[in-house]
């Protein structure tokens, strides 16, 4: 039977009243986000030339599209060969306030029966958004993933690094009118939570004197503008605003790799331990359980560090989090993964 020795301070540190953590206060641009102010996607269709023998060699949708290509530049070829091409699709995110002629980086993915993309280079094509406008132009060569995990990597996916040239501008659209005609924006939580809308709403109206601070129907936190002063001013006033947030209480625990992930809030119940294997010794007494009792008010992260000083194995650990939960005494959700 294995024996974990417990001596006397570290299992008085578990009977304890543990000391309470210091809360953080957070910006409230790390808490949410300006409704509108967003990132847009954009994708297209392409082929990818240059590759040595590993392009599509049974896709009718590349022959067809290299003979189209080739004809639009000119050249007739009825049966062109395709085992250097590969049909791909491209894809892109365009960050909000791109401006025209910034670059970004395209992920090309084959779309056939390409074996490999390595070498290939793209040709120009260009990436539309959901309305159907072109935003983006994309070419260039083709990196795939390097390094210890190559040989296991796909390699029929790649990405280039600024090939995207940014073609046309997408203007964020996040000021509204409210119904007494005043300029508006909404901020939206990451994660809802009445709580921190609380804090939230209560710190903006005590940091913005002339804006109105009220809550939607729909969740979200809306925010009359100050005209006094220039609107990049109010919104890095906003941004900046911290507050402490109410967070959820839930634990994460990794069984393959023993990885326990716990806000420092997360309590446990009054509750009686007890573990076959797992031995108990009182310094200086011969007396030897093989239980531990846990206070009222206790936390994860409590029980965890003193069962790490001791030496607790992670399977202990994770098997006495499994049992806490099944008898209520830990009050998160576990996610056991």
């Amino acid at each position: 039977m294995k024996k974990i020795v417990f001596f006397i301070f570290s299992f008085l540190f578990i009977l304890c009243t543990f000391p309470a953590y210091p809360e953080i206060p957070v910006k409230i641009k790390n808490l949410s986000f300006i409704d509108g102010y967003k990132p847009n996607q954009v994708y297209g269709y392409g082929l990818v030339v240059g590759l040595a023998g590993t392009g599509d060699s049974k896709s009718n949708l590349t022959k067809s599209s290299l003979k189209n290509m080739l004809n639009s530049i000119g050249i007739q070829e009825t049966n062109p060969s395709t085992k250097n091409t590969a049909a791909v699709m491209i894809s892109a995110t365009i960050p909000p306030h791109l401006r025209l002629g910034e670059k970004i980086d395209v992920y090309v993915s084959s779309v056939a029966d390409s074996k490999s993309l390595l070498g290939g280079i793209l040709i120009q094509s260009p990436l539309k958004g959901a309305d159907g406008n072109i935003y983006v132009a994309a070419q260039g060569r083709i990196s795939l993933p390097s390094g210890e995990d190559r040989r296991s990597s796909v390699k029929t996916s790649g990405v280039i690094v600024s090939g995207g040239i940014v073609e046309k501008e997408i203007k964020p659209d996040f000021i509204i009118k409210t119904s007494d005609n005043k300029e508006a924006l909404n901020l939206v939580l990451n994660r809802w939570d009445y709580s921190t809308a609380d804090r939230m709403m209560k710190a903006l109206t005590k940091k913005l004197k002339k804006s109105e601070v009220t809550l939607s129907e729909n969740g979200k936190i809306l925010i009359t503008i100050d005209k006094d002063i220039p609107l990049s001013e109010f919104i890095s006033n906003i941004e900046n605003v911290e507050i402490i947030p109410e967070t959820n209480a839930v634990v994460v625990v990794n069984e393959r790799d023993g990885t326990i992930v716990t806000g420092g809030n997360v309590s446990i119940s009054e509750a009686m331990i007890s573990k076959k294997g797992m031995m108990i010794q009182v310094e200086n007494s011969d007396k030897k359980v093989n239980a531990a009792y846990v206070k009222d008010a206790a936390t994860v992260k409590d029980l965890v560090d003193s069962l790490n000083a001791v030496g607790a194995t992670t399977n202990d650990i994770i098997s006495i989090l499994k049992a806490l939960k099944d008898s209520g005494a830990l009050h998160a959700e576990l996610i056991v993964r």
